[in-house]
């Protein structure tokens, strides 16, 4: 007879590549908001308002806001699953 231990926390692994892409994602976009890195890749402005676009003034921003998204992504896709998996 196989034994097996069920692992209380099998999406762990996903769960922290997450938070290192968001911290990773996160410190670059305050690199990029701080430093003077160039031109917006996105004409912010258009699209929103001047307050929000503010918080996008260069691409490394923009590169670094997009990593963190995916890296949130990530920490909610992994509890999606476990809540997905744990009904009946």
């Amino acid at each position: 007879m196989e034994h097996r231990s069920a692992n209380p926390r099998p999406h762990a692994p996903i769960k922290i590549i997450g938070w290192i892409v968001s911290i990773v994602g996160t410190g670059l976009w305050l690199y990029g908001y701080y430093a003077d890195a160039g031109a917006p890749v996105i004409d912010w402005p258009l699209y929103l308002p001047d307050w929000a676009a503010a918080y996008v003034p260069n691409w490394v921003a923009e590169l670094g806001f997009a990593i963190s998204l995916i890296g949130m992504s990530q920490i909610y896709y992994a509890k999606f699953i476990e809540l997905k998996v744990s009904k009946p």
